[in-house]
């Protein structure tokens, strides 16, 4: 009924507008008239647009379970860097807890750390009608497949209506001419969303950043370092790394993996302060190559972060 009164009210201006041209000096009168009432009109769509937009929600996870996810790996890289890009560039969780990694600087850390923060319900709202603007909960969404040699992919996962969404987009960022406008277009929306992901300065009502405490450490044991190595080893604190943790193919065929919590993944830390991630670990009268990353709060074995 609302409706229909509204429009009847728009067509009852224009007669009256239509009307005035009869009058003698009046046409200018009576077009300005018809311009206001096509604004007008224009401008309750605009309205009625975005009543729409802030009234969809998204059902999502709840705690520690993830919503939004963004990682970056392939190509040829050295398993450390393997593991290294098996921790997500951002995750955020149901319960508005945000996670990204923190740059570090020219030497990536042994043992890379996290910043943390907490968004609102309505921005997390926001960030997954972002991720449907940006085609990222379509069926199967196509972003091409650049001719470009060992360049790294990137992939989103979006965990919404029920569905879990992984979306793998390959060279992300790399200047492409080989495919068409429409998939080039595609590709700009999710790095801008991606962008904007990784600065949470942007997303309304976020919280001030901390250090990221995880629950646990994993530590994949490569195999003894290669070469001299001579540079000034860390010295590994726990056990003899040539019998801990369990056999796993990932990231290498025959590597070991152990997960170290409370006061072992407090030791691994303090053991990790200042180290780079191609430092050689001593352990006995041996030199190690290791790589370790911090569990994410929906992870909890060597499994979970191997995949």
């Amino acid at each position: 009924m609302l409706n229909r009164h509204r429009v009847r009210t728009r067509d009852d201006r224009f007669k009256r507008a239509l009307h005035l041209t009869n009058r003698p000096g009046a046409a200018l009168v009576a077009m300005l008239a018809i311009l206001v009432v096509v604004i007008a009109g224009c401008a309750h769509t605009a309205n009625d647009r975005q009543t729409d937009t802030a009234t969809t929600r998204f059902t999502h996870p709840g705690a520690n379970e993830v919503v939004i996810e963004v990682s970056s790996g392939g190509g040829l890289v050295l398993p450390v860097v393997r593991v290294d890009d098996s921790l997500p560039r951002v995750w955020i969780s149901g319960d508005g807890r945000y996670l990204r990694q923190v740059a570090g600087g020219a030497d990536t850390p042994a043992l890379v750390a996290l910043e943390e923060r907490r968004i609102p319900e309505a921005a997390l709202q926001s960030l997954l009608a972002e991720a449907s603007d940006a085609g990222l909960l379509a069926d199967s969404p196509d972003y091409g497949t650049p001719r470009i040699f060992d360049a790294m992919n990137t992939r989103v996962v979006v965990v919404a209506e029920g569905r879990r969404h992984d979306v793998l987009v390959r060279a992300l960022g790399y200047p492409v001419t080989d495919l068409d406008p429409a998939t080039i277009a595609a590709r700009e929306r999710v790095s801008r969303f991606i962008d904007m992901l990784e600065h949470p300065e942007r997303i309304v009502g976020v919280g001030a950043p901390r250090t990221y405490t995880p629950t646990g450490v994993a530590v994949f044991v490569l195999g003894p370092a290669s070469g001299s190595a001579a540079a000034s080893p860390a010295r590994w604190p726990l056990g003899d790394l040539a019998t801990v943790g369990t056999p796993t193919d990932w990231p290498v065929p025959a590597a070991r993996c152990l997960v170290v919590t409370d006061a072992e993944r407090r030791a691994v830390e303090a053991a990790a302060t200042g180290i780079t991630r191609f430092t050689p670990w001593r352990s006995g009268n041996t030199l190690w190559e290791i790589a370790m990353r911090p569990l994410l709060p929906d992870e909890r074995t060597c499994a979970d972060a191997a995949s």
